[in-house]
């Protein structure tokens, strides 16, 4: 009497990032099978990589499991394009993943759920203000900056702006860039990024990924832009707690000239940027009055100034500094080393109080002045050797939120210590890691 073979079902989604402006042309799947899942990750036309298997407690866990980290993918800006369920006689182990690969193959591209088709829509404006453009193409014509022909990619582009990504560079370059005057600096905010687009009087905002920013941007913010009627403008900023903080100018454009686009340096974005703003009456921060919803950020040039701010950064506990370099276009997408971030990192002592296995990460606290735990973060452990409950480590990260129920952002296991006690590691060591959230 013959066997019947035995099958598993193996299901699938998967995700595509392309964007050739920025070299990005990427894809992201995810497996479930049984109470087994794994994700594989690479460039299109490649196999890619495949993660480690992850053993869940049921299907369902393995499922949903899957399936938040294909959202957060899809969050990101990947784009689903297919996702089923196929069949296969094969034994699916760590060895022979390479059958999930065959696998995928087989699947209908387009058959996906939740793929996203329709146009970033505009923001609605309450009451619109008086035309000012005109006005704005004479400042701009009045205000030495170069013009040249309008093209369609000006007005019409292909694909969607995405902010420009700040790179980190070795300490030996970002002291260069605080020396020379091809580097100009900007304070590093602790915000929401967006890209504030205007296409003949229609604004959108876009968040990251190029897609429709909804939360924490209104009407407050979009009003002064309001007074754009025609043409194309491109603002970059960030919303920081109620306040939109502006600080380059990715295109300006009135159809038929264009001062900025994306290959414009940064200089001339930053000077069509300071003409446009004083036209639409957004005040720099040092001159903007109280409760102002949208402003300038200011810039430091010489080495001097740019000195200044960095020790402005440290004494009001700001986040950092941005540097750009005056030869920069702007590149979408993409982390760029012509935009270097200079982040304030504190360290601090802390007790590894648990260790997550599957996610490859360890639960940190310190001592209260009762000398009870209190957890401050979650750390990965990933190439940090054996990492044990009970240890002391220095963990290095930005800032906390509130000093006194602190929870660190970006932390990161350094180094065991293995000089210090664990009831040594106190809560005190937060006092002055705190952030400046305002603007």
């Amino acid at each position: 009497m013959s066997v019947p073979a035995v099958t598993t079902t193996a299901h699938i989604n998967e995700a595509v990032y392309i964007d050739p402006r920025a070299g990005n042309d990427k894809f992201y799947r995810t497996f479930t099978f049984g109470s087994v899942w794994v994700s594989q990750y690479g460039r299109n036309g490649t196999l890619g990589t495949f993660t480690k298997i992850v053993e869940a407690a049921s299907p369902e866990a393995a499922a949903k499991a899957a399936a938040a980290k294909f959202a957060g993918k899809v969050k990101k800006g990947y784009e689903p394009v297919r996702s089923g369920a196929v069949e296969t006689s094969a034994v699916i182990t760590a060895d022979n993943l390479t059958v999930l690969d065959k696998l995928a193959e087989g699947l209908p591209m387009g058959d996906a759920v939740g793929i996203v088709t329709e146009p970033v829509a505009a923001v609605e404006v309450d009451a619109p203000r008086l035309n000012l453009t005109a006005l704005a193409v004479e400042a701009l014509t009045s205000g030495a900056l170069g013009v040249s022909p309008a093209v369609a990619d000006d007005t019409i582009p292909l694909l969607p702006v995405r902010p420009m990504l700040a790179s980190v560079q070795p300490a030996e370059t970002v002291a260069d860039a605080m020396d020379s005057d091809d580097w100009y600096a900007q304070f590093k905010y602790d915000g929401d990024r967006v890209v504030i687009e205007v296409d003949n009087g229609e604004i959108r905002v876009l968040n990251r990924q190029g897609q429709a920013k909804v939360r924490n941007v209104g009407p407050a913010h979009l009003n002064p832009f309001s007074a754009l009627h025609s043409g194309r403008w491109v603002f970059d900023g960030e919303v920081v707690g109620r306040t939109l903080v502006l600080f380059d100018l990715i295109v300006a454009t009135d159809g038929v000239h264009t001062w900025t686009r994306e290959t414009t340096t940064f200089p001339d974005r930053h000077h069509a940027l300071t003409i446009l703003t004083e036209v639409l009456g957004i005040a720099a921060v040092d001159k903007a009055p109280e409760g102002s919803s949208v402003v300038l950020a200011p810039i430091a040039v010489t080495a001097q100034t740019k000195v200044a701010m960095l020790e402005s950064a440290v004494a009001e506990q700001r986040e950092g500094i941005i540097l750009r370099h005056r030869g920069g276009t702007y590149e979408s997408g993409r982390r760029s080393t012509m935009l270097v971030k200079h982040k304030l990192i504190k360290d601090v002592d802390v007790v590894v109080t648990a260790l997550h296995p599957v996610k490859d990460s360890a639960e940190l606290a310190v001592h209260d002045a009762e000398g009870n735990l209190v957890q401050v973060g979650t750390a990965s452990t990933i190439g940090k050797g054996a990492v044990e409950v009970g240890q002391v480590w220095v963990v290095t990260f930005l800032y906390v939120t509130n000093p006194e129920h602190p929870r660190m952002v970006q932390p990161r296991l350094i180094r065991q210590r293995y000089d210090k006690a664990p009831v040594e590691c106190l809560l005190g060591q937060f006092a002055d890691a705190g952030t400046n959230k305002t603007v």
